[in-house]
Formats: C-alpha cells, sequence, structure tokens
C-alpha cells in the first residue's frame, strides 16, 4: 500500500516500515530481505539511528513504501509519538476477554512468548504483531505505532513533541464600542458584556448588518427575545 495520500504527513518512516511488514505478515527480517536491505540498517532505520543511508538503500524503501526517495528522508526526520507500555496494552486487552492460553490458540505465539510480552521483558516482532492484530481486532497502524514507540524508548531514542493545546482567547466586549453609547436595558448589557470566544468583533471590512447578525448568533435565546423587543422599542419612537 502507497503511504503517500493514505497516512497522515506526521507519520514517521519507522512506523510506515513496521506496518508494511505487518502487512506482509513478515517479520522485520524477511522483510529486509525481500527489499534487498540488511536486518540491521532495516532495524537501525526503524529506531531513527540511522545516519548516513545510502541512496540505493533510500531508493529500495521508497520502492516498497510507493513514495518517492524525498518523501523517505523527509520521514527519517520524524519521530515517534510516545506511547504506554506495550506489556500494559496487552494486558488491557486481555482483561475479560482473553485467557493467555486463549491468545496462545488464536494467534499461534508461543506461550513463553506472550508471558515475556506482558511481562514487558520482550516486543512482538511484526508479524507476531499481525497475529495480534488479527485476534484482538485492534487497528494495526496503531499498534504499529505503539510496538515501535516502545523500541525507541528501549533503545533510548527520542520522542516528537506534543501538540500544545490551542486555548481559545477570551476577549470581554465593550458595550459602549457595540452600542457607540446608547443606553440599552441591563439584559442586553449583560448578554453583550460577558466574555466570549475570541474572534468576537468582525474585521473592519465587514459591514454593519455582518456584525450585528454576528453578535445575534452568539446571544443565548433570552437574550436574542430582550433584543427584538428592545429594537421594536426604538422603532415606536421613531
Amino acid at each position: 500500500m502507497s503511504a503517500n495520500g493514505s497516512f497522515s504527513e506526521k507519520l514517521p518512516l519507522s512506523v510506515l516500515l513496521f506496518h508494511a511488514a505487518m502487512n506482509r505478515d513478515q517479520s522485520i527480517s524477511d522483510f529486509a530481505e525481500a527489499l534487498g536491505v540488511g536486518p540491521i540498517s532495516l532495524r537501525q532505520f526503524i529506531l531513527g539511528k540511522t545516519q548516513r543511508p545510502r541512496q540505493k538503500t533510500i531508493d529500495l524503501i521508497g520502492d516498497a513504501l510507493g513514495i518517492s526517495s524525498d518523501e523517505v528522508r523527509r520521514r527519517m526526520d520524524l519521530l515517534p509519538e510516545a506511547a504506554p507500555k506495550f506489556c500494559d496494552w496487552l494486558d488491557a486487552q486481555l482483561e475479560g476477554h482473553f485467557s493467555r492460553a486463549k491468545l496462545t490458540r488464536e494467534t499461534k505465539i508461543s506461550d513463553g512468548a506472550l508471558r515475556n510480552y506482558l511481562s514487558g521483558q520482550t516486543l512482538p516482532d511484526s508479524d507476531q504483531a499481525r497475529r495480534l492484530v488479527e485476534a484482538l481486532g485492534v487497528d494495526a497502524l496503531q499498534l504499529a505505532s505503539l510496538i515501535v514507540s516502545n523500541q525507541v524508548a528501549e533503545s533510548g531514542g527520542g520522542f516528537a513533541e506534543p501538540e500544545a493545546a490551542t486555548e481559545p482567547v477570551v476577549r470581554s466586549v465593550s458595550v459602549t464600542a457595540v452600542t457607540g453609547g446608547v443606553v440599552i436595558p441591563p439584559v442586553i448589557a449583560e448578554v453583550l458584556a460577558s466574555p466570549i470566544a475570541a474572534p468576537v468583533i468582525p474585521t473592519p471590512s465587514s459591514s454593519d448588518e455582518d456584525h450585528v447578525l454576528a453578535l445575534w448568533r452568539r446571544l443565548h435565546p433570552q437574550g436574542r427575545r430582550a433584543t427584538v423587543q428592545y429594537i421594536a422599542t426604538l422603532l415606536a419612537e421613531g
């Protein structure tokens, strides 16, 4: 499957490679052999420890993933996101759904290997991860990301910085600025003066009608009724 246009632009090469091996139901070593790349070299790509890869290797990886060599190099610089420990994740998946014996039967993974996974001693290879996906019914890409993150953590690698949550900017609307100094009923003044998420005031190029409509849409139904009554009063006064 081509990674170009199918996966997030922020997905690192390491996860794409592990996921591709999973899709082929191959271990990393077998996947490396199929690509014509040394298994140690491919594992270095997955761990983000490749320093000066050969152009031929870049081209082979690009061909396998269906992306350009430039895209391979761009994604090489992307770090995986931090994730929970795989052993904790697997334990949560089993709780109330699978016994270890049942998972062994479903996946054909040995009981000893599953014990090591659950104790945090080892991590599954890509072909074993594929069997876990099929047995547990989880998302393959998410599992690939989880395992790669754990591999990187074990090797002392770094992670992508979490995106800062964007807090809405809150401003207080000046009642005088909105009404032009006209005295208005207290209920309307209270609604207009309450903090609302920015942007509140339209750009200077907006018409007065757009300005009024934008404010109207932000009013509570009680405020809308009071506004209509006030406008009716203004019209009645001529």
